[in-house]
């Protein structure tokens, strides 16, 4: 065996096992039997001809229904799944190992694309198994393999193999590694399962377009009198569809030019993920080209680097104190410098009753959310306030500043995780005032960008969005250690309840919700930011 063979087998087996050994695994398996269940039990329904036909309930027709669902759901959320794998090196403080190993980039971003990949096939193979068991527990008896596992392997395998190799390209390229390439990603894995609905499919991910001509040929079949010229209806449905017309369908025909066109998806996926090498910085720790010219410039914020001969000893008073060691890299040669150490000598340089104080610790929180952010952010949320005084009333400025705060929300409970520093929040005399700070600055940047619509256009119903989405991501960022949990909930709510406008889910004052939902959504923040702020940190 080659030695770039044993690295990228190495590097993908150590990663897989990473990803196996997290214990929110086991809810992710237990999410994916009940979906096999609700496949068996006909809630999740594939029919043709507005709700008109439906396959027969043999083990080919489920087994296809089940991969059209698992690589639907891969589609939307297996990005969100899979990202991370290069930042949790940083976290782990491994990073420096893989840079200084002689493991080339592109075998290395190779082994952890098909760790990715593994682990996405891991959870679409347990709704498989799952179905497999629930066709025994029936009386069925277990089906036959063929039919079940066919179309897993033709579109679950190529939707996973892709779906990571962007997950992987995006944490390489500057700037999408973070909220903002989880937004863009979301807006394309809806156009990605949108577009082969409207016929506009450049690329058929999914394979809806292969799945629906077989079904159609046998529809017609059988039903001469039938249309099946749109797509097919496919999605959850609480009622099943009455009076359905049952025909027989044996699978979709395995040829050989649908075999090259989805090994092809898998092998552009490993090409994507091979290309990442490119833009990929391998962990190097060196500043941007930015900051050579920053420090160049004259300024009030220009400082002389330290070198041996110039150095001086820091004063006591220059941080923080921690019990046990000196405070900072000069403490300690070997330990490298805590990230994000600006922002929390921020709360650090604070005594007690001062941090305690509601205003002084709301105005440290606020300065240190805001430094995060970038200039375009900031413009952007600027812009955003001056539109909303102009054209009040716009519910399309509604919808985009409902998006615009996401990565500041995103951020609010895993702050703490992703810098290190849950330990020292956690034994601080202001713990809970700081996660109360924290949620009130998430709750004042939605009702800065909002003043209009809320004083100008009459859009009060936004004001329970305003208290929901914070307290969301303060207790979704504290549940999961990650950004990537509240990212996916809300990206979700938002494009349902808000960009298409259904009332029973808007909390952002779109679609006028009902009382009823503006309650739940009030119950559902109290209930959060209580459990967010006094509940245990568990990530």
């Amino acid at each position: 065996m080659s030695s770039a063979l044993r690295a990228w087998l190495h590097t993908a087996l150590s990663d897989l096992r990473t990803r196996l050994r997290d214990r929110r695994l086991l809810m992710m398996v237990a999410a994916c039997v009940y979906l096999g269940h609700l496949v068996l039990a006909g809630r999740i329904e594939l029919t043709l001809v507005d709700r008109s036909y439906r396959g027969a309930a043999n083990a080919a027709w489920m087994g296809t229904v089940l991969s059209l669902t698992a690589a639907f759901l891969l589609t939307l959320f297996g990005f969100y799944l899979v990202r991370g794998a290069l930042s949790r090196e940083r976290q782990g403080r491994t990073a420096p190992l893989v840079a200084a190993s002689p493991v080339r980039s592109v075998t290395y971003l190779l082994g952890k694309w098909t760790s990715g990949t593994l682990f996405l096939l891991v959870l679409a193979g347990s709704m498989a198994v799952s179905l497999a068991v629930l066709f025994v527990l029936r009386g069925e008896g277990l089906p036959a393999p063929a039919p079940l596992l066919t179309p897993f392997l033709l579109f679950v395998v190529p939707t996973a193999a892709v779906v990571t190799a962007v997950a992987l390209a995006f944490e390489c390229l500057p700037g999408l590694g973070g909220t903002v390439g989880g937004i863009l990603y979301f807006f394309g894995a809806v156009a990605a399962t949108v577009a082969p609905v409207l016929g506009a499919a450049p690329v058929d991910l999914l394979g809806m377009g292969v799945i629906h001509d077989s079904m159609s040929q046998a529809v017609l079949a059988q039903y001469p009198e039938a249309d099946p010229g749109a797509m097919f209806n496919f999605g959850y449905y609480r009622a099943p569809a009455e009076q359905l017309k049952t025909f027989q369908w044996d699978g979709v025909a395995v040829t050989a030019d649908l075999l090259a066109r989805r090994a092809g998806l898998v092998l552009a996926g490993g090409a994507l993920a091979a290309g990442a090498a490119l833009p990929f910085d391998r962990f190097d720790p060196s500043p941007s080209w930015r900051a050579p010219l920053r420090s160049a410039l004259p300024g009030p914020n220009t400082s002389t680097p330290k070198t041996e001969a110039t150095s001086t000893e820091p004063p006591a008073t220059a941080g923080p104190p921690t019990a046990g060691h000196p405070s900072g890299p000069e403490g300690h040669p070997d330990a490298p410098a805590p990230a994000e150490s600006a922002p929390w000598s921020l709360l650090g340089s604070l005594s007690a009753p001062v941090a305690l104080r509601p205003f002084g610790l709301f105005a440290v929180e606020c300065r240190r959310a805001l430094r995060r952010r970038s200039g375009t952010w900031q413009v952007g949320a600027l812009v955003l306030v001056g539109a909303g005084l102009w054209v009040p009333g716009s519910t399309g400025l509604l919808v985009v500043a409902w998006l615009w705060p996401l990565p500041l929300w995103s951020d609010l409970g895993a702050r703490e995780t992703t810098t290190r520093t849950a330990p020292l929040v956690a034994s601080s005399p202001y713990a809970r005032a700081q996660r109360v700070a924290a949620w009130a600055v998430g709750a004042a940047v939605p009702l800065a960008l909002l003043a209009g619509p809320l004083l100008l256009g009459g859009h009060w119903r936004a004001l329970v969005g305003v208290l929901f989405v914070p307290a969301l991501g303060l207790a979704a960022g504290r549940l999961s250690g990650t950004p990537r949990l509240f990212e996916i909930v809300y990206l979700v709510l938002w494009y349902v309840g808000l960009a298409s406008r259904q009332a029973a889910l808007d909390f952002g004052g779109v679609a006028h919700a009902p009382p009823g939902t503006l309650v739940g959504y009030g119950l559902a923040a109290a209930v959060l930011l209580v459990g967010a702020v006094t509940g245990p940190h568990t990530a």
